[in-house]
């Protein structure tokens, strides 16, 4: 009898083992994400902006985020930065959403020369949006813009951008909110310019899946 008992109880450990084994070979990968997979946050980079010239003599600044992995041992793979909603402050002071019919990715810091969907172990830089010297607004730096695209603001207007970070094994579970301002006025000093076009954001994105 208690050899019959030992036996079904072997055969029980058998089968959970077996079962465990099925379950690693083909979630294996997606359980190891949801339980040490990579940790992204974003944070605002150098708040001043970076002034450049392009060819032709135009003056630009440009306006970036860092993405952060704080688990560098798991980097994200295939990363965007997807731009999800938009919303343009109202006379009342408060923010009305404006249409956007997908999420649209950011491009990232020199994108001609930078990987569309990297991997990112420890950080990466991303372009959040730009100045021309006397341009009329300001605008988000996207791949590509939407006929309808309202990611811009003109002078004395106001807008808030959400963002989230999108990989094959992370996903922000909520969004990095920047709220971004501009009075008309544009400066080649950049301490100055801080004062014309402000941009504030919350402190990271979350954690994802």
């Amino acid at each position: 009898m208690e050899s019959s008992t030992f036996y079904l109880i072997t055969q029980v450990f058998i089968a959970i083992g077996t079962v465990a084994v099925a379950i690693l070979v083909i979630w294996g990968e997606k359980i190891r994400d949801w339980m040490a997979g990579p940790r992204l946050e974003f944070k605002l980079h150098n708040v001043r902006g970076d002034l450049i010239t392009r060819q032709g003599g135009q003056r630009t600044i440009y306006y970036h985020v860092k993405i952060e992995n704080k688990r560098q041992w798991s980097p994200a793979r295939r990363v965007r930065i997807l731009c999800t909603a938009i919303s343009k402050k109202a006379p009342d002071g408060s923010f009305v959403q404006e249409p956007l019919i997908i999420p649209v990715q950011l491009t990232w810091a020199f994108p001609s020369f930078h990987e569309l969907l990297p991997n990112v172990a420890t950080d990466d830089i991303c372009d959040l949006g730009f100045l021309d010297e006397n341009s009329k607004q300001f605008r988000l730096s996207l791949y590509i813009y939407p006929n309808n695209f309202r990611g811009f603001i003109l002078a004395n207007e106001a807008m808030c951008v959400s963002l989230i970070a999108s990989a094959d094994n992370f996903t922000s579970k909520s969004p990095y909110v920047l709220e971004i301002s501009w009075d008309g006025n544009w400066s080649s000093d950049l301490e100055e310019m801080r004062k014309h076009l402000v941009i504030k954001g919350s402190s990271k994105i979350g954690n994802g899946r």
